[in-house]
Protein backbone atom coordinates (compact mmCIF):
# COMPACT_ATOMS: atom_id res chain seq x y z
CA UNK A 1 0.00 0.00 0.00
CA UNK A 2 1.33 3.51 -0.38
CA UNK A 3 0.19 6.90 1.06
CA UNK A 4 -0.38 9.88 -1.31
CA UNK A 5 -1.46 10.10 -4.96
CA UNK A 6 -2.47 12.87 -7.06
CA UNK A 7 -6.11 12.90 -5.88
CA UNK A 8 -5.51 12.12 -2.14
CA UNK A 9 -2.98 14.97 -2.08
CA UNK A 10 -5.50 17.25 -3.52
CA UNK A 11 -7.59 16.37 -1.17
CA UNK A 12 -5.38 16.39 1.84
CA UNK A 13 -5.65 19.93 1.35
CA UNK A 14 -9.22 20.59 0.49
CA UNK A 15 -9.80 18.73 3.78
CA UNK A 16 -6.42 18.66 5.73
CA UNK A 17 -4.33 16.38 6.36
CA UNK A 18 -5.80 14.25 8.84
CA UNK A 19 -9.48 14.21 7.50
CA UNK A 20 -8.59 11.82 4.35
CA UNK A 21 -4.56 10.34 4.93
CA UNK A 22 -5.67 6.71 3.88
CA UNK A 23 -3.78 3.84 2.57
CA UNK A 24 -4.39 3.28 -1.50
CA UNK A 25 -3.85 0.41 -2.80
CA UNK A 26 -0.18 -0.23 -4.71
CA UNK A 27 -1.55 0.07 -7.81
CA UNK A 28 -4.34 2.93 -7.51
CA UNK A 29 -3.34 5.51 -10.06
CA UNK A 30 -3.74 1.70 -12.94
CA UNK A 31 -6.87 1.07 -10.64
CA UNK A 32 -8.33 4.37 -11.06
CA UNK A 33 -7.63 4.93 -14.97
CA UNK A 34 -9.02 1.37 -15.48
CA UNK A 35 -12.25 2.25 -13.50
CA UNK A 36 -12.31 5.50 -15.85
CA UNK A 37 -11.82 3.53 -18.96
CA UNK A 38 -14.29 1.02 -18.58
CA UNK A 39 -16.89 4.01 -17.54
CA UNK A 40 -16.49 5.85 -21.13
CA UNK A 41 -16.48 2.45 -22.61
CA UNK A 42 -19.76 2.10 -21.35
CA UNK A 43 -20.58 5.14 -22.51
CA UNK A 44 -19.55 4.87 -25.75
CA UNK A 45 -21.37 1.43 -25.94
CA UNK A 46 -24.20 3.61 -25.75
CA UNK A 47 -23.41 6.43 -27.92
CA UNK A 48 -22.45 8.59 -25.49
CA UNK A 49 -19.34 10.66 -25.54
CA UNK A 50 -16.42 10.06 -22.99
CA UNK A 51 -16.12 11.93 -19.52
CA UNK A 52 -13.05 14.01 -18.80
CA UNK A 53 -11.34 13.90 -15.72
CA UNK A 54 -11.84 16.86 -13.38
CA UNK A 55 -9.48 17.74 -10.59
CA UNK A 56 -11.83 18.92 -8.47
CA UNK A 57 -14.32 15.75 -8.73
CA UNK A 58 -11.00 13.15 -7.92
CA UNK A 59 -10.17 15.24 -4.80
CA UNK A 60 -14.08 14.78 -3.97
CA UNK A 61 -14.02 11.39 -5.12
CA UNK A 62 -10.40 10.56 -3.00
CA UNK A 63 -11.86 12.47 0.01
CA UNK A 64 -14.87 10.18 0.13
CA UNK A 65 -13.03 6.87 -0.56
CA UNK A 66 -10.83 7.58 2.16
CA UNK A 67 -13.53 8.77 4.96
CA UNK A 68 -15.53 5.21 4.22
CA UNK A 69 -12.51 3.16 4.34
CA UNK A 70 -11.60 5.08 7.85
CA UNK A 71 -15.29 5.07 9.00
CA UNK A 72 -16.11 1.62 7.12
CA UNK A 73 -19.24 2.84 5.83
CA UNK A 74 -20.02 2.04 2.66
CA UNK A 75 -22.59 5.19 2.21
CA UNK A 76 -23.46 8.50 0.15
CA UNK A 77 -23.96 10.89 2.90
CA UNK A 78 -22.60 14.42 2.84
CA UNK A 79 -22.51 14.42 -1.71
CA UNK A 80 -23.68 18.15 -2.34
CA UNK A 81 -21.27 19.12 0.79
CA UNK A 82 -18.18 16.87 -0.76
CA UNK A 83 -18.68 18.58 -4.17
CA UNK A 84 -18.93 22.09 -2.77
CA UNK A 85 -15.77 21.92 -0.30
CA UNK A 86 -13.83 20.80 -3.69
CA UNK A 87 -15.69 23.79 -5.22
CA UNK A 88 -17.18 22.03 -8.10
CA UNK A 89 -20.37 23.93 -8.99
CA UNK A 90 -22.53 21.40 -9.85
CA UNK A 91 -25.72 21.87 -12.55
CA UNK A 92 -26.02 17.65 -12.01
CA UNK A 93 -24.08 15.55 -9.99
CA UNK A 94 -24.24 11.60 -9.49
CA UNK A 95 -21.91 9.53 -7.64
CA UNK A 96 -21.90 5.35 -7.40
CA UNK A 97 -19.60 3.77 -4.37
CA UNK A 98 -18.43 0.19 -3.91
CA UNK A 99 -16.65 -1.77 -2.00
CA UNK A 100 -14.57 -5.57 -2.86
CA UNK A 101 -12.31 -7.61 -0.72
CA UNK A 102 -9.43 -6.85 -2.34
CA UNK A 103 -8.22 -4.89 -5.79
CA UNK A 104 -11.07 -6.07 -8.06
CA UNK A 105 -12.01 -3.33 -11.17
CA UNK A 106 -14.13 -6.20 -12.55
CA UNK A 107 -16.23 -7.15 -9.79
CA UNK A 108 -16.85 -3.26 -9.07
CA UNK A 109 -17.56 -2.79 -12.61
CA UNK A 110 -19.95 -5.82 -12.47
CA UNK A 111 -21.71 -4.22 -9.56
CA UNK A 112 -22.41 -1.07 -10.75
CA UNK A 113 -23.82 -2.60 -14.27
CA UNK A 114 -25.48 -5.12 -12.68
CA UNK A 115 -27.66 -2.06 -11.05
CA UNK A 116 -29.92 0.01 -12.33
CA UNK A 117 -29.64 2.96 -10.62
CA UNK A 118 -25.87 3.08 -11.03
CA UNK A 119 -25.63 2.35 -14.59
CA UNK A 120 -28.13 5.17 -15.02
CA UNK A 121 -25.01 7.46 -12.89
CA UNK A 122 -22.45 6.02 -15.71
CA UNK A 123 -24.81 6.99 -18.60
CA UNK A 124 -26.35 9.97 -17.73
CA UNK A 125 -26.83 12.24 -20.39
CA UNK A 126 -26.26 15.20 -19.15
CA UNK A 127 -22.33 14.83 -17.17
CA UNK A 128 -19.66 15.72 -19.10
CA UNK A 129 -17.10 15.11 -16.40
CA UNK A 130 -15.87 12.40 -13.35
CA UNK A 131 -13.53 11.97 -10.96
CA UNK A 132 -12.68 8.55 -9.54
CA UNK A 133 -10.77 6.96 -6.73
CA UNK A 134 -9.90 3.88 -4.24
CA UNK A 135 -8.88 3.64 -1.30
CA UNK A 136 -8.32 0.52 1.20
CA UNK A 137 -8.40 -0.58 5.09
CA UNK A 138 -6.14 -3.27 4.51
CA UNK A 139 -8.86 -5.56 3.58
CA UNK A 140 -11.17 -4.05 0.99
CA UNK A 141 -10.97 -1.64 -1.61
CA UNK A 142 -13.32 1.25 -1.50
CA UNK A 143 -14.58 2.71 -5.01
CA UNK A 144 -15.77 6.03 -5.60
CA UNK A 145 -17.17 7.78 -9.24
CA UNK A 146 -18.84 11.09 -9.46
CA UNK A 147 -19.99 12.40 -12.59
CA UNK A 148 -21.25 16.09 -12.97
CA UNK A 149 -21.39 18.94 -15.34
CA UNK A 150 -20.46 22.37 -13.93
CA UNK A 151 -22.44 25.40 -14.28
Amino acid sequence: MRQSGIAAMLAALLWGTGAVACDLPANAAATEQEIATWINAERGAEGLGPLRLSPALEAAAAAHACGMAARNDLSHKGFSARLRKAGYRASTAVENVGRTKGVAVTAAARMWRNSPGHRDNILNRKIREMGVAVATDGTSVWYVFIGGASG
